[in-house]
């Protein structure tokens, strides 16, 4: 029996849920996914059995040690085989855990101690400068380290830098990428019509979002936003600006809104920005994947990573993520000439099918969990 605790991510995330439990199912794994939403109910869908517990929380604090004990002794209740923890949050339960003879494994959907050092994943409890957080990202970092050393694996969606940020801080540590699920019922996208561009996930200032919008306005292009507004009082700040009028907000999507918004587009873009953690990781965000497998050319922030994806693959134009002239001289060439974002698009897609996507990533997941049992 396999169970997947988690205290901040939606039961139907998509790596949690669609990619990594319903995958152990399919290949015939017992498998009970433990999270906290608005209800309590117990469901089985695609063969995993979700179990939703309700405890409300203010802070951070709180999610740590009201879900954190929850989650602990459902987590005993249910006695699995193998433990799959999906926030740094839940490291102290996966210590309990293997304090008990439990086999456990640590999902680091992202590089946490970096972000901390950086100031991009600030907790919510506190407002602190800049040297404080760095402190606690160092005292993160050697409490995660102590933790990851005692679990059975360590599973990290990419390398940082080009080397394994678990090194000497995990007693093995397996990639298993955020690549997308194929979808053979999705063509190619025709974008010879090109009026509209996607952007789809989260909308910060360190995700590009102000630059993108003033590069659309430049380059006389509808730009489709889809997702949260993770700040308060963000959206208005962007709403105030001018530039805000070729702006079409079409808020959180689900799947299918998703799908749409890519049909309705000729471009994807995902311009993070050149800060923390996020010019160093050797991965691509999720949602360019996702564009890819639409056969759609890309805009992507020009990172070492990128670069020598691009030139590998061919996918589109990697730029200078804060440069609004040349984001929209990119937007301009790729509208201007319909054959070569076709080909970038082909070349995309053929990269998804050939390698970049879940059927891969999938097999490593499972083989991990074989050589664990």
């Amino acid at each position: 029996m396999v169970c997947h605790l988690t205290l901040l991510h939606k039961l139907d995330d998509a790596r949690v849920f669609y990619k990594e439990c319903r995958s152990l199912a399919k290949n015939g794994f017992n498998v009970t996914l433990v999270g906290f939403e608005d209800s309590d109910y117990q469901i089985i869908k695609d063969g995993v059995k979700i179990i939703s517990i309700n405890i409300p929380t203010k802070n951070r604090i709180e999610v740590i040690r009201k879900r954190g004990e929850a989650a602990y002794r459902k987590a005993l209740e249910i006695n699995a085989d193998i433990y799959h923890i999906h926030e740094p949050e839940l490291l102290s339960v996966a210590k309990k855990l293997k304090r008990k003879g439990k086999k456990v494994i640590f999902d680091s959907h992202e590089f946490y101690g970096w972000q901390l050092y950086f100031g991009v994943h600030k907790p919510k409890i506190i407002n602190v400068p800049p040297a404080i957080m760095r402190l606690y990202a160092r005292w993160y970092m050697r409490h995660e380290a102590r933790i990851c050393r005692m679990l059975d694996a360590v599973i990290a969606v990419c390398t940082f830098k080009g080397k394994n940020y678990f090194e000497n801080r995990a007693s093995r540590t397996v990639y298993i990428r955020n690549t997308p699920v194929i979808n053979n019922e999705i063509s190619q996208q025709d974008t010879s019509n090109c009026n509209s561009i996607a952007y789809i996930g989260g909308l910060t200032y360190e995700r590009g979002v102000t630059h993108l919008i003033k590069a659309c306005h430049k380059a006389n292009m509808k730009l489709i936003l889809a997702g949260n507004f993770i700040k308060k009082g963000y959206k208005e700040e962007l709403m105030a600006m001018p530039e805000w009028e070729c702006v079409d907000y079409r808020g959180f999507l689900d799947r299918k809104g998703m799908d749409e918004v890519m049909r309705q587009s000729c471009i994807g873009v995902s311009n993070i920005l050149n800060l923390g953690q996020y010019n160093n990781i050797d991965t691509f965000p999720t949602k360019v994947l996702d564009y890819m497998m639409m056969g759609l050319p890309v805009i992507i922030s020009d990172t070492d990573f990128h670069k020598k994806m691009n030139e590998k693959y061919h996918f589109g134009i990697c730029v200078d993520p804060s440069d609004v002239d040349k984001m929209a001289e990119a937007i301009r060439f790729l509208r201007e000439n319909p054959e070569k974002a076709k080909e970038f698009g082909e070349n995309g897609r053929k990269m998804i099918v050939e390698d970049w996507n879940w059927s891969v990533d999938e097999q490593r997941l499972i083989e991990l969990y074989r050589s664990i049992i």
